[in-house]
């Protein structure tokens, strides 16, 4: 028995259970003789230092298939738990590898929406999907998309080495620390005052309920990290933010996270750290950034001779930045964010006479996941 792990309900389905991660990892090694342990976490929004962490173990036999190099996990909704999953149907996964052949392993952790199909069934779906309500209303197709992942791989650690090699290790999960990190989830370009007297200006709406995903951590020996996997946490604290409309050329929208970190033991042995975040903080915060706007002028990717009003951004692309959690002070590196767009979660912009067209860095506004807005008549700059 792993302590700190409990035992799944055994649950009888009558058809196979979905897929609730996908994934490969980045080298070509053969994976059918590795070894495999996965687990789900309980939402961890208020745990004390020393607490450790009840997980839920999963039975990684028949759910995990392998082909060459790629994977993937089946977890059977019935035999998780209501205490394990979070707001809006997330559930937080966690998977370790151990190859004995090449003495490599690789660790993620990845959120999970668990959902219910038109079928009736219930299915685990991609966060970042924007059409994916959260269990409790049905999608609207029957079936849906799990997450996908590349794994790392890298030299096992004698813990992590150790605990594969013992039948039944004592294993534990135990949270040692806490930081509060500011991370970008949005940004604004209004328009320069090109033809007319004044600047554009924009705004972003940050509201109960909304999700990010923010990545995670991972290091052998708390000193040096790399990014692995991510978590996705729904702002379920109880407050809205609505920034004030600004025209300053290139501003960037903050939110406070706070981030826990787990030491990973089996019989004693340490296998590894990870970072990872745990609920939003409700501070929030502008920077005024001194930078130039980028340029995304394409007729390809932009709209012209927008009449006036108000454009507000509430689908499309997830707004992502590699660099987003701004914890290298931390832990020496930064980590990634990702931001769907929803009715409650926007960008805006004041359109006007003056400042009338719209581009966004991929696709067209409503489909990018940035967007930047430009003065009158620069359609004639193409």
């Amino acid at each position: 028995m792993i302590a700190g792990l409990l035992s799944a309900p055994a649950a009888i389905a009558a058809e196979p259970a979905p897929v609730a991660l996908a994934g490969q990892v980045d080298q070509s090694t053969d994976l059918d003789n590795a070894l495999f342990r996965a687990w789900v976490t309980p939402p961890a929004e208020t745990l004390d230092d020393g607490e450790e962490i009840k997980s839920l173990s999963l039975d990684t036999g028949k759910p995990l298939k392998t082909h060459g190099s790629a994977f993937t996990l089946s977890v059977d909704p019935a035999a998780v738990p209501e205490a394990y999953i979070g707001p809006n149907g997330l559930v937080s996964l966690e998977l370790e590898i151990y190859d004995p052949a090449s003495q490599q392993y690789s660790w993620t952790t990845q959120s999970v929406r668990l959902v219910d199909t038109t079928t009736g069934s219930a299915a685990w779906a991609e966060p970042q999907n924007g059409q994916q309500p959260a269990r409790g209303g049905t999608v609207k197709a029957a079936a849906v998309q799990p997450p996908t992942t590349t794994l790392k791989l890298r030299k096992a650690s004698e813990g992590v080495a150790a605990s594969f090699k013992t039948r039944a290790p004592v294993c534990t999960t135990t949270k040692t620390g806490q930081s509060d990190v500011w991370a970008t989830i949005g940004s604004g370009y209004p328009a320069a005052p090109g033809y007319g007297t004044t600047r554009g200006k924009a705004w972003m709406a940050h509201s109960n309920g909304a999700e990010i995903t923010y990545g995670a951590g991972l290091s052998t020996n708390g000193t040096n990290w790399e990014a692995s996997g991510s978590v996705d946490v729904s702002n379920t604290k109880g407050f809205s933010f609505e920034w004030a409309a600004s025209d300053w050329m290139t501003q960037v929208y903050r939110t406070q996270i706070r981030y826990y970190k787990y030491k990973y033991a089996c019989d004693g042995l340490l296998r590894y750290y990870t970072m990872k975040a745990a609920a939003e903080t409700g501070v929030v915060k502008t920077v005024k950034s001194k930078d130039l706007p980028p340029t995304w002028l394409s007729s390809s990717k932009c709209g012209f001779n927008y009449p006036a009003g108000t454009w507000t951004k509430t689908t499309g692309s997830a707004y992502s930045l590699a660099s987003g959690v701004k914890i290298s002070d931390i832990i020496g590196i930064d980590l990634r964010t990702s931001r769907k767009y929803t009715s409650g979660s926007t960008l805006s912009y004041k359109m006007s006479a003056s400042h009338d067209s719209l581009c966004g860095n991929t696709d067209k506004p409503a489909l990018a996941g940035k967007v930047q807005q430009f003065y009158n008549r620069i359609e004639e700059e193409l």
